[in-house]
C-alpha cells in the first residue's frame, strides 16, 4: 500500500508539473505555435468507432503525453480499451521483443544493438514513429547562480571515466566557478535510473557511451528527480523539459568549455544549438507490407494529427512541423500514409483542436 500511495503522489505530481510548465513565462521559455498545416484528426461518422484492445508501455518521460493521447483517442473511440505501463523505455522495448506490447514508447532512438535484438526475434526492422520533440534539462535548485556548464563540465561532474578530457571530478561547486558560501559547497547528482531511456540518452551523449557516477543518486521517474531537486540547494540533476518548474531552474549548456551557452527553449532546440535535443518515438513490430491494427493506426494518426501535437505543447514537450511529420507518413505503410493524407479538414477551430 505505501508503494501504491508513492506511486500516485508521483503520477500526480508529474501532471502538475506538466500542467503548469507554460505558466512559466517569467522563465524566459516562449510557447511556440503550431505549423498552421497540421492536419486535424478526423474519422468519418459514417464508420464505425474502433474498438477492442490496445496495449502500449514504455518511457516514464513520455507518461502524461500518452496518457493524454489515450485520452483524447477514447474521446471518439469510447469502446476502445488501453492498458498503459509507463516504467521506462528499456521496460517498454523488453515488452516488444517478448510480445507483451504493440507499440514501444521510447525517450531515445533505438540502438544498433536493440535494433539487432528486434530484427533477430521478429525477422524484419520495427516500423519507427518519431511523434514529439523534447529537450532533455539539467535542473538545479532556483537559488543556484551557475550561470553556465560546458559538456566537459557535465561529464566531469555525472560521469566516472571523464571521457570529454577534463582530469578532475567535480565534486563541489567552487571548481566550476561559483565563491562565497558555494564555494566549498558539495555537488548532489540526481538522474533517472538504468530502465530509463533519459538515462541512456544522457550517458551517451555526456559521458560517450561511459558510466554514471557513482555518487548520482537514482530516481525512478522524471518528476522524482525534479522534486528532489526542488528541496537539495546543491543538486543538479538531468529530465525532461516538460518537468520544468519555478522551484529549478535548467542550466544553460555550451558544447565547449568557453562557448556559448545555450538555454533549452523551442527555438534553440529548433534550430539546433541546443546539445541535448531528442525525438520522442513509438515504435511498433508490423511486418513489412501489412497494415497494423485500427487500435495502433488510430492512436499514431491522433499522436501526429493537430490535436495529438497540440496536447504534446500543451505538456511541455515541442511540437513536430508539418514537414517532419510528412516525411514520416512517406516511409510509412500505404494505408496508414492514405487514411492521414485524406482527412480533409485544416481548420484549428475543429473540436479537440
Amino acid at each position: 500500500m505505501p508503494f501504491f500511495h508513492v506511486t500516485i503522489r508521483l503520477f500526480i505530481a508529474a501532471m502538475v508539473i506538466h500542467a503548469s510548465f507554460f505558466e512559466e513565462a517569467s522563465l524566459g521559455q516562449i510557447r511556440p505555435a503550431l505549423d498552421p498545416d497540421l492536419v486535424s484528426y478526423f474519422y468519418p461518422e459514417d464508420r464505425e468507432p474502433i474498438s477492442g484492445k490496445l496495449t502500449i508501455s514504455g518511457s516514464n518521460t513520455m507518461s502524461p503525453l500518452m496518457q493524454a493521447w489515450v485520452d483524447g483517442l477514447r474521446e471518439k473511440h469510447p469502446n476502445l480499451k488501453v492498458m498503459l505501463s509507463e516504467q521506462g523505455s528499456k521496460t517498454g522495448l523488453e515488452a516488444l521483443l517478448e510480445h507483451r506490447t504493440e507499440v514501444a514508447a521510447l525517450s531515445h532512438r533505438m540502438t544498433a544493438s536493440e535494433l539487432s535484438e528486434f530484427v533477430k526475434e521478429y525477422g524484419y526492422e520495427p516500423t519507427e514513429v518519431p511523434v514529439a520533440i523534447d529537450a532533455l534539462a539539467v535542473f538545479v535548485h532556483q537559488t543556484n547562480p551557475i550561470t553556465g556548464l560546458s559538456l566537459e563540465e557535465l561529464d566531469a561532474m555525472f560521469c566516472q571515466e571523464r571521457r570529454r578530457g577534463l582530469l578532475d571530478p567535480i565534486d563541489t561547486w567552487g571548481a566550476v566557478g561559483l565563491d562565497g558560501e558555494w564555494f566549498s559547497a558539495p555537488v548532489h547528482l540526481y538522474g533517472r535510473n538504468a530502465q530509463s531511456g533519459t538515462s541512456a540518452f544522457f550517458r551517451e551523449e555526456i559521458c560517450q557511451g561511459g558510466p554514471l557516477s557513482s555518487r548520482l543518486m537514482e530516481k525512478p521517474g522524471s518528476a522524482s528527480v525534479i522534486l528532489e531537486m526542488e528541496t537539495d540547494q546543491y543538486g543538479i540533476g538531468f529530465s525532461s523539459i516538460g518537468y520544468r518548474t519555478s522551484y529549478v531552474k535548467p542550466v544553460p549548456i555550451a558544447t565547449v568549455k568557453g562557448g556559448r551557452y545555450v538555454e533549452p527553449t523551442f527555438a534553440s532546440v529548433a534550430d539546433g544549438s541546443y546539445p541535448l535535443r531528442r525525438n520522442l518515438y513509438l515504435y511498433i513490430a508490423k511486418p513489412p507490407k501489412t497494415s497494423s491494427s485500427p487500435a495502433v493506426i488510430e492512436l499514431l494518426r491522433f499522436a501526429l494529427s493537430r490535436q495529438g501535437q497540440k496536447l504534446a505543447l500543451d505538456l511541455g514537450y515541442y511540437p513536430l512541423s508539418s514537414q517532419e511529420i510528412g516525411r514520416t507518413l512517406a516511409n510509412w505503410s500505404r494505408s496508414m500514409s492514405s487514411a492521414q493524407t485524406s482527412a480533409p479538414d485544416r481548420s484549428p477551430s475543429q473540436p479537440g483542436s
